[in-house]
This record gives structure tokens, sequence and C-alpha cells, in this order.
């Protein structure tokens, strides 16, 4: 599983415990009024090191795979899928049962 996830990704929908409250986000901005969540790429390296840009800042951390247990970080998440163009996470132990889907930009 872990070969899956290196690579880009871009978060393209946050949604919690409840599908009909999922919020697809808008790639490359909003036509719309409505506040745009921030972009988000994770670059997964197979050294376990992980880069974070989130509206243009960076930063540097490592994340592990055990199972389906992904720690990146001090945050912790069940992977609910992984494929060659999406992944899907759930945050554990999370009050609210937040899920992020990502597409796969590059390997």
């Amino acid at each position: 599983m872990e070969d899956k996830l290196i690579g880009k990704w871009l978060m393209i929908a946050k949604s919690d415990s409840f599908p009909e409250d999922s919020e697809k986000l808008s790639i490359g901005g909003s036509d719309s009024d409505s506040e745009t969540p921030p972009e988000i790429i994770l670059t997964f390296k197979p050294n376990n090191s992980l880069l974070i840009s989130q509206i243009g800042n960076e930063s540097n951390s490592n994340f592990k795979l055990n199972d389906s247990v992904l720690t990146m970080g001090n945050r912790t998440y069940i992977v609910i899928k992984v494929g060659d163009k999406k992944l899907i996470l759930k945050e554990k132990d999370d009050l609210f049962d937040n899920q992020y889907e990502y597409k796969k930009l590059t390997n």
C-alpha cells in the first residue's frame, strides 16, 4: 500500500460523516462568493519524508504507514482507500469524523 502512496496528492474534497455535507473544493480558485478552503498538496517520498504545501507555504514532516493507519507528523488518519488516482483519509479519533479526498498529480 505504501508504494501507491508515494507521489504528489491534491486535496479535492473534505466531508464529515454525513455524505450530503461533502464539500467539493475548487481547484485554482472560485468564482463564487463562498469561502474557498485552502489548497493542500501532500508529497509522499520513498524515504518516509512528507512535504506539505498549503496556500504556498511548505513544511517538511515524516509519515508512517502501519496497516491502514497513516501517521503524518503528530496527526493520525485511517486510510479508507488508496489507488492509482484516488486517496481517501479519515481522521482517527476525531470528534467530527472528517474525511479527506485527494487526487494524484504525479508519482
